[in-house]
């Protein structure tokens, strides 16, 4: 029996798959979905095939509207979907950087093997919710001045390596070093300030997780050595945070101031909560606010990245272990 995406998609080959513009009248660029055929199957049942296609309206999209392996529903935006924009015509979308500005993935690797940490698994465990603050709303041990803030926006990573919490190792090891030029922390809200300063240093909640991780497989065994990873059964962490109350207020905020843009710029959009996130073209002072805005919560997230509660630092793994983590 054929699937009903077969009627959709359009076979480039194995993991490619296009959504092409005549899918939905008024779509500027074709959709490009990364994935297995077995996988499109879950990736159908939710439907997000039209949010795919939705994003392809936006004004000053460029190539496609890209869908990776991971996607899934989204508001507006879907999970897992990446849309380049032109400056000249283009929009800026936080939807499309997500309410938790700059939330990513750290992976941290030690020299230990899952023959060492297996039998003490518990009592890393029960070390690990001990000294990583989660959950919502959920406070951290850090306590920053109304300046010290200000230079987590700015410094990002880099603030918190200056403070122990890591290495510069680790934040040449990092997207943009940890932080996004352009960061003004006078256009920052006293809200957002209210929420952020709390919970720097914290894990989140939602999909927001630390995991400890074994080597099952490795497909390159160059590209793995160059990170230090060398064999299976070696033990990693992997760290999924990002700018927590912070970043969501920074994005309320600018929803809110601009959220009539759809209107006055003559914007036709198939999905409301998608034109909730459309903001001014590029070239307009409003969008330069946005995109710092953006800037500010990715510093916020690169110093949340590097504090010592998220990296099951060293002394945790050694009062457990009495081994050394690798940087």
């Amino acid at each position: 029996m054929t699937s009903p995406w077969h009627e959709v998609l359009h076979k480039i080959d194995d993991y490619r798959w296009e959504i092409p513009t005549s899918y939905k009248t008024g779509m500027r660029v074709s959709g490009l979905v990364y994935s297995s055929e077995i996988m499109l199957s879950h990736i159908w049942e939710e439907n997000v095939f039209e949010q795919v296609a939705n994003v392809a309206f936006l004004p000053g999209i460029v190539g496609h509207s890209l869908a990776m392996p991971d996607i899934h529903w989204g508001y507006g935006f879907p999970i897992g979907g990446v849309a380049a924009m032109r400056v000249e015509d283009g929009v800026v979308s936080p939807g499309g950087v997500g309410f938790d500005i700059n939330c990513g993935v750290r992976l941290m690797r030690t020299n230990l093997t899952e023959a060492e940490v297996r039998p003490k698994i518990d009592r890393i465990t029960t070390e690990v919710f001990n000294n990583v603050p989660s959950g919502l709303g959920m406070k951290g041990k850090l306590r920053v001045s109304n300046r010290e803030l200000d230079e987590v926006m700015v410094k990002g990573s880099l603030w918190a390596a200056e403070r122990g919490y890591g290495d510069l190792a680790d934040v040449e090891a990092t997207e943009e070093s940890g932080c996004i030029k352009g960061a003004d922390p006078d256009k920052v809200s006293g809200r957002a300030r209210e929420r952020g300063m709390p919970q720097l240093g914290t894990l989140g909640s939602g999909n927001h997780f630390l995991e400890i991780q074994r080597v099952d497989e490795i497909y390159d065994l160059n590209t793995a050595k160059a990170m230090g990873i060398q064999e299976i059964g070696q033990v990693l962490v992997l760290v999924h945070s990002g700018s927590r109350g912070f970043g969501h207020q920074v994005c309320t905020d600018y929803v809110a101031a601009l959220g009539q843009a759809v209107r006055k710029y003559g914007i036709n959009l198939p999905d409301r909560q998608l034109g909730q996130k459309v903001r001014h073209q590029f070239t307009r002072p409003s969008a330069c606010l946005c995109a710092g805005e953006i800037a500010r919560g990715a510093g916020i997230s690169g110093g949340n990245g590097l504090c010592s509660e998220l990296r099951m630092d060293e002394s945790t793994v050694h009062r457990s272990l009495g081994q050394r983590v690798a940087g």
